[in-house]
């Protein structure tokens, strides 16, 4: 068996973050002496990579992109860097517990099939926050969020489209796509693949991952039993998330589904973001709200200017 196991991590403006995750790889369960750990920064405008350079905890493999390439183009110019054995994509804000690697390593040599395989998620009060796996994109998911259905599914207790619940993933620890926060894959896979769908700036890179590995045989898996901490990224504003976050599904949409399907879900974006820019702004006597209200109009206009 080949223990080598690969850690990725992409940097942009976060070598600080970095630094702590290092250190709870260094003082964690599993031997560094296996490890390749690479880095790859994506242009930072900050100390991101003096900072890295200086560390001496750990030997890394810096890697630097002239430009911001995003996630998956990030992590693919790791690809020939790449030892044989398994590599795990690692996000810089997450903080792992002593045992996270170890026991997601472990999960991994006693289910060798299934290829693919992630950890629980918790967020920074302990709770579990579902985001650590997600079902395949369905019409209805993209539907509900539109127009207020999965908060009223929540409310009623119900799953909400498109998610797993802790309950479902305990029951069955197969899933359909792993987070790229937490994702370990057999690296002859991952080559087999080409790495990520570069297509995709940010988000849904791992669900198109995950989809095309599955087409291979691949069968993810999640387990509680390695539990990381995240808090989500630091250097993207709520703004740029909704942006690259539904930018990147309708990418997703489009390579898969029906053109109908896909001008459905484009049009039920759209009139979300002008939903939700007509109700902030109707209930814009605060600042919070007038805030919201330019946030969601500003996001229909972004919207105006995607090519999908």
């Amino acid at each position: 068996m080949n223990n080598q196991i690969n850690i990725v991590i992409v940097c942009y403006n976060c070598g600080e973050d970095i630094l702590l995750a290092l250190e709870d790889i260094r003082n964690g369960d599993l031997s560094t002496g296996n490890l390749n750990i690479i880095v790859v920064d994506n242009s930072s405008s900050d100390n991101s990579v003096e900072l890295l350079k200086a560390y001496n905890g750990i030997e890394l493999n810096i890697i630097s992109s002239p430009d911001n390439l995003g996630f998956g183009r990030g992590c693919n110019l790791a690809l020939p860097h790449l030892k044989h054995g398994k590599t795990l994509f690692l996000n810089p804000d997450v903080r792992l517990e002593k045992d996270s690697i170890a026991n997601l390593i472990s999960f991994s040599e006693e289910n060798p099939a299934a290829k693919i395989w992630g950890g629980q998620t918790v967020n920074a009060q302990g709770v579990i926050d579902g985001q650590n796996a997600w079902r395949e994109p369905t019409l209805s998911g993209v539907v509900s969020w539109s127009f207020f259905g999965d908060i009223l599914l929540k409310k009623l207790g119900k799953r909400i489209p498109d998610a797993y619940t802790p309950d479902e993933i305990a029951s069955s620890p197969y899933v359909d796509s792993i987070s790229g926060c937490f994702l370990l894959i057999d690296t002859g896979l991952l080559q087999k693949l080409a790495g990520f769908d570069e297509r995709f700036f940010m988000y849904s890179e791992e669900v198109d991952l995950c989809r095309r590995a599955r087409e291979l045989g691949a069968k993810p898996m999640s387990t509680s039993s390695a539990v990381i901490m995240h808090e989500g990224s630091k250097t993207i504003t709520s703004q740029n998330k909704l942006n690259f976050l539904y930018h990147s599904k309708l990418k997703y949409i489009k390579k898969y589904w029906h053109p109908l399907s896909f001008l459905v879900a484009r049009l039920s974006l759209f009139f979300a973001a002008v939903l939700r820019g007509c109700i902030y702004t109707l209930l814009s006597f605060n600042k919070r709200h007038r805030a919201e209200a330019g946030v969601w109009w500003k996001f229909c206009k972004q919207q105006l200017s995607w090519k999908i």
